[in-house]
């Protein structure tokens, strides 16, 4: 189920006096059920606040270390000059070359 972010819709200089308010706070509901209009609380007027949703570094791609690739039974060559290729680890011969 999302997690809404609300708050208190205020005149100006108003301040509001109840504890879950008096910020802006988050309420679990299903996406079915219809937007909070007064506060659980105190019964004051409050809004759905939309917020971006959080990906959590989702598209970010983390490139696995030489080290965690060698543990795993990787073998890895690098290119060190034009169809010339020498082993940094792993099984299998140390040069590659056409």
């Amino acid at each position: 189920m999302p997690i809404y972010t609300y708050r208190a819709v205020l005149e100006p200089r108003e301040k509001r006096r109840c504890e879950t308010c008096a910020r802006p706070f988050e309420f679990v509901q299903r996406m079915a059920d219809d937007a909070l209009t007064t506060c659980p609380k105190c019964g004051g007027e409050i809004e759905r606040v939309i917020m971006p949703p959080n990906l959590n570094g989702a598209g970010k791609v983390k490139t696995p270390s030489d080290a965690q690739l060698s543990r795993s039974g990787f073998t890895q060559y690098k290119k060190k000059g034009k169809g010339y290729y020498e082993k940094s680890f792993g099984a299998g011969p140390s040069t590659l070359n056409p």
